[in-house]
């Protein structure tokens, strides 16, 4: 659960922040808990929808987005392959609040752009605005770190 507190927050002291009040609500509305055995998607929803009011109310001041695409004609499944689970995610963070957040509901925690609406208060078109945005940074930074460590470019140095 940690991992979604950093995944949405990028920072240890904010991801503190909501995993404690995540926990908090947890054991507050445990009486609600109909089904034991939806407990895990239970408590998963509280910590991303914690995280998400806690991004409403101190937002993550982000990079501001390059209009930028490159078109680089790269083997995406043979390179990122070649990228660690932290590179990967460290370019996540990178992105601006509201695409990463989009981002990590859609492609990482499986919610439907209705879901994502409702939760951030936004249209549903704006959703997929969003990760339509996420995914085009997501591909040049990460064709751009590809690029940065490909052995062409080091042999050349």
């Amino acid at each position: 659960m940690y991992s979604i507190c950093m995944r949405y927050t990028q920072c240890p002291d904010r991801a503190n922040d909501v995993f404690q009040e995540s926990f908090y609500r947890i054991y507050k509305n445990i009486h609600q808990l109909k089904n034991v055995d939806a407990l895990s998607g239970w408590i998963k929803s509280i910590f991303i929808n914690t995280a998400i009011e806690y991004l409403k109310t101190k937002p993550i001041h982000s990079e501001k987005v390059e209009h930028q695409a490159s078109d680089l004609s790269l083997n995406w499944n043979e390179a990122i392959s070649n990228l660690s689970i932290e590179e990967i995610t460290k370019v996540i963070q990178e992105l601006p609040v509201g695409c990463q957040t989009v981002f990590n509901m859609y492609v990482i925690d499986g919610y439907s752009h209705k879901e994502i609406a409702e939760s951030m208060q936004i249209s549903v078109g704006t959703s997929k605005s969003q990760l339509h945005d996420a995914r085009k940074i997501l591909k040049r930074k990460l064709a751009h770190r590809l690029l940065i460590n490909s052995p062409l470019t080091k042999s050349s140095e």
